[in-house]
């Protein structure tokens, strides 16, 4: 590497050209793109050995590094440009265009071009190419005929003013700056849809391999349960009662979970029109006595015109069990359940695409809803579990007293049926669980 006299490597005398750049490994990279493309090469490792470089040596250009210790990009181009002897020599800025100030102050200082880092070789000589071009056709253009200028293999002559010039090219910047922060936010919503696409693909796998082993899984519990019913039918100590009890209850934590791993595999489901009103008082029905021990009111308001909806009643049922379990659950000390029934017209909010909604039908906005909400006074949701309360096998309840399968269930449930569901907390206390069905 030459750094104040190079020697030419090409006998024919080739084009020379200045390289500023503090980082060894850019700089090596740039002058051996150079070299292979016939260009004479003065490196230099910031901007002061770069202008003293300048002393002995008269450059056909000058690429530099704006970020350089001591003297930045910025200062070496401004000298140049204020030294008579020098200043018709152009000056490409390597840059990272992080903000449209970086242009401002390389056309305050005088700058002829801008190359993005990093760039591409075949770019990199294009933009060289070009301003080489530019200033052969500066120094041959006849006076009043408007700059000719040389870009990507055409000459064209502008007669636009320096003002026009600076403002098309700020307000072409500005857009694509724009444009790039589009489309870096386009890339996240899109590594986020995969990552929502990929834990659906695996929710499936998990209710399809549940569906194939179901039967081999139930039958053994099957007989696991009528024995130990068998046993405890028998007249046995209290503490084999007791280790009796726990089996009961395991074998039954077992089944549920089978059960509830079912719910998420594929299912037809047997439609008809009905009632949504139907469904919740048959869940309530469930928690009665429930209800009455944990001293939790419940308040209806429903809306009496609502039309019926084509449901699976069994499946619909099970929704309506699993949030109402949840939300007494969280209510040990007594409160209120308040369910609200009403129908809307889907708005904008209502009908924005969810990534990763595997369901294939979409709402669309202006069409008809019912939407129910179930609202408990219990804890609520800690704010950082608030987007886990879907995934199996989450849950916020003490290890043994829940599956994690309640609301995962209930959200493949209605997603069946073509509907959504979310949790939010309510601003006073508790949780609120929204579900809506479309009424076509």
């Amino acid at each position: 590497m030459n750094t104040i006299d190079p020697v030419s490597r090409n006998v024919e005398a080739p084009v020379e050209v200045l390289i500023a750049e503090d980082s060894l490994t850019q700089l090596m990279v740039l002058e051996d793109i150079l070299l292979r493309h016939g260009f004479k090469v003065v490196a230099a490792r910031n901007g002061q050995l770069a202008a003293d470089a300048l002393q002995v040596c008269h450059p056909a250009l000058v690429i530099s590094d704006i970020q350089m210790p001591g003297m930045t990009g910025y200062e070496l181009c401004r000298r140049i440009k204020a030294d008579e002897g020098r200043r018709e020599i152009p000056v490409m800025l390597l840059t990272s265009l992080s903000s449209p100030r970086d242009i401002i102050h390389g056309l305050e200082c005088g700058a002829d071009n801008f190359v993005v880092k990093p760039y591409e070789e075949e770019f990199l000589m294009a933009r060289v190419r070009s301003v080489l071009a530019n200033c052969a056709l500066k120094r041959m253009a006849p006076e009043g005929r408007g700059i000719a200028v040389e870009f990507a293999g055409h000459r064209y002559v502008i007669d636009a003013s320096r003002r026009q010039i600076l403002n098309l090219l700020l307000s072409t910047y500005e857009t694509a700056v724009k444009t790039n922060h589009d489309l870096v936010a386009a890339h996240e919503e899109l590594k986020a849809a995969q990552a929502q696409l990929i834990e659906a693909e695996k929710l499936q796998s998990v209710g399809r391999l549940a569906a194939g082993v179901a039967h081999e899984v139930r039958n053994p519990l099957a007989i696991m349960e009528m024995g130990v019913s068998f046993l405890s039918s028998q007249e046995l100590p209290e503490d084999h009662r007791m280790i009796l009890g726990e089996m009961k209850e395991a074998v039954y934590r077992a089944n549920y979970v089978i059960t509830g791993l079912m719910a998420m595999a594929p299912h037809d489901l047997g439609m008809h029109a009905t009632s949504i009103h139907g469904a919740i008082e048959r869940a309530l029905i469930v928690f009665e006595d429930a209800l009455v021990q944990r001293s939790v009111e419940v308040v209806r308001e429903f809306d009496a015109t609502l039309p019926a909806l084509r449901l699976d009643e069994a499946k619909m049922d099970q929704v309506f069990m699993n949030i109402f379990s949840n939300a007494i659950d969280a209510m040990p000390a007594g409160g209120r359940l308040t369910i609200r029934t009403r129908l809307k017209v889907l708005g904008g909010r209502d009908v924005a695409f969810e990534p990763g909604d595997r369901s294939g039908t979409r709402a669309r906005e202006g069409e008809r809803a019912v939407e129910i909400e179930v609202e408990d006074t219990g804890c609520g949701v800690p704010a950082e579990h608030l987007d886990k309360v879907f995934e199996p096998f989450f849950s916020t309840k003490p290890t043994g007293k829940g599956m994690g399968l309640g609301l995962t269930v209930a959200r493949k449930l209605v997603e069946l049926h073509g509907g959504t569901i979310a949790v939010r907390n309510r601003e006073e206390k508790g949780a609120t669980v929204t579900i809506t069905l479309r009424t076509t």
